[in-house]
């Protein structure tokens, strides 16, 4: 009879502890990392649809960045709208949406860092800071009814002409991922391949002097089906420093 209490009883202590830690283990909910604003009901309501054409909205982690995507005018450029745009001459269907937006302020070798008072891409600048880029990962492009995010994957210097603003053909796009990582400034843990949509931010700069031009570059790709939207790594690379 001992024998059989002394099976018996450590057998029932674990059954009781595993019952108990079952009973008050909570369930860890899944929150994604940044969460955005719906901006569908702004974009099917946006007044600029009565004069040019409006593709999107971008919103993007970290900064004021929050306009519509529309085919820049030189009427709307003189009403001084806020906005950003895309090249009408990029064809539907084709990988890599560009979308440009104005830097004006912020075009130095020392940017300033998300300023309140900075508007259209200017704020986009402050991907050069390391502590604000490994926080801010994501953008959101709300275009066909969807609100979509994309996940940050390059942050490059390049040189303005070699950027046309445009679409990347199918057999082009596993190059182009491939430069724009070799480019990069940073290296983040996303990958990327030319299966995915991609979108690239650029907007111009002085950083390396006025006789240089240059345009500043964010690369994403659209987040996956049931991708789970969380933090990943960022490391700076060997052109952080040039």
């Amino acid at each position: 009879m001992k024998k059989v209490l002394t099976i018996i009883i450590p057998v029932l202590i674990i059954v009781l502890i595993t019952i108990m830690m079952l009973v008050t283990h909570k369930k860890v909910e899944y929150k994604p990392y940044v969460t955005f604003e719906s901006r569908i009901k702004d974009l099917e309501e946006s007044e600029l649809k009565e004069e040019t054409n409006v593709y999107g909205w971008i919103q993007v982690q970290g900064t004021n960045i929050d306009y519509p995507v529309i085919e820049e005018k030189k009427s709307i450029f003189l009403r001084d709208i806020d906005y950003i745009w895309r090249l009408n001459t990029y064809i539907e269907g084709m990988n890599r949406e560009v979308v440009s937006g104005h830097n004006i302020q912020n075009i130095s070798s020392n940017p300033l860092i998300a300023n309140p008072n900075h508007k259209r891409f200017e704020q986009l600048l402050s991907y050069v800071d390391y502590d604000f880029a490994k926080k801010n990962l994501y953008i959101q492009y709300t275009k066909d009814g969807k609100d979509e995010l994309y996940k940050i994957y390059a942050i490059s210097f390049v040189n303005a002409e070699d950027e046309d603003g445009g679409g990347v053909a199918d057999d082009e796009v596993a190059d182009y991922i491939k430069e724009t990582k070799k480019t990069s400034i940073y290296d983040y843990d996303v990958d990327v391949n030319d299966k995915d949509t991609l979108i690239a931010l650029v907007t111009c700069t002085r950083y390396y002097g006025p006789e240089e031009k240059t345009n500043f570059r964010v690369d994403a790709r659209k987040v996956r089906k049931n991708e789970k939207i969380n933090k990943y790594n960022v490391i700076k690379t060997e052109n952080y420093d040039r």
